[in-house]
C-alpha cells in the first residue's frame, strides 16, 4: 500500500515507528531537535522513495539501519562544523587583532608623521636623524655641525612637543615604534 502512495499506510508506519526512532536517534545525538530533524527527514525521504522500495523488504530493519546512517552523517557534520567554527574563531581573533594592531599602527605612524612635519626644521631634522636614521648624538652634531648637547636637547624638546601633541601613551609607542621598525 506504501508502494502505491497511500496516505493512511504511510501515517500507520509514522505512528507505529515515529517514538521508536526518535528515541534510537536521541540515544546517539543526545539533542533532541536534531534527533526529531533526522526522523522527520528519515520519513520524507521514505515517502518520497516508497514508490521504488522492493515490496518484500524488513520495513523497521530499513527504518532503523537508514537512521542510524543519518544519525552517524549527522554526528560528521557536526564535528567538521564544530571544527569549522573553531578555525574561524581562531582565525577572527587573531586576524582582528592583527588588523586593528595595523590599522592602529597606520594611523598612529601617520599623525606621528603630521606632528613631525610641524616641528621647527632644525628640532625636526635633528629627530629624523635621531630616531629615523637611528644616528648617535655624536653623529648628529657632526652631521648638523652642532654640539652634542644641543642634540640632547632638541630631541628632548621633539619628544615634549609630540607628546603634548599626540599624548603620552602614543608618544611611548612612537618611541618603541621608530625603535623597532
Amino acid at each position: 500500500m506504501l508502494r502505491s502512495g497511500n496516505d493512511a499506510a504511510f501515517s500507520e508506519i509514522y505512528s507505529r515507528y515515529w517514538d521508536g526512532l526518535y528515541i534510537h536517534c536521541l540515544k546517539m545525538l543526545r539533542d533532541e531537535s536534531e534527533a526529531q530533524d533526522v526522523v522527520q527527514e528519515l520519513f520524507m525521504h521514505l515517502w518520497t522513495k516508497s514508490v521504488e522500495l522492493d515490496p518484500k523488504f524488513n520495513l523497521a530493519g530499513y527504518l532503523y539501519i537508514s537512521a542510524r546512517h543519518r544519525v552517524l552523517n549527522a554526528i560528521r557534520r557536526r564535528k567538521n562544523y564544530d571544527e569549522f567554527i573553531d578555525a574561524l574563531a581562531d582565525y577572527i581573533v587573531v586576524m582582528d587583532d592583527t588588523i586593528l594592531d595595523q590599522i592602529s599602527e597606520k594611523e598612529l605612524a601617520r599623525a606621528i608623521d603630521k606632528e613631525i612635519e610641524n616641528l621647527p626644521d632644525k628640532m625636526k631634522a635633528v629627530f629624523i636623524c635621531s630616531r629615523k636614521e637611528y644616528l648617535s648624538h655624536r653623529e648628529i652634531a657632526d652631521k648638523l655641525g652642532i654640539s652634542d648637547k644641543t642634540v640632547k636637547k632638541q630631541v628632548a624638546n621633539a619628544i615634549k612637543v609630540l607628546r603634548l601633541k599626540i599624548g603620552v601613551s602614543e608618544v611611548f609607542i612612537l618611541m618603541t615604534y621608530f625603535y623597532t621598525k
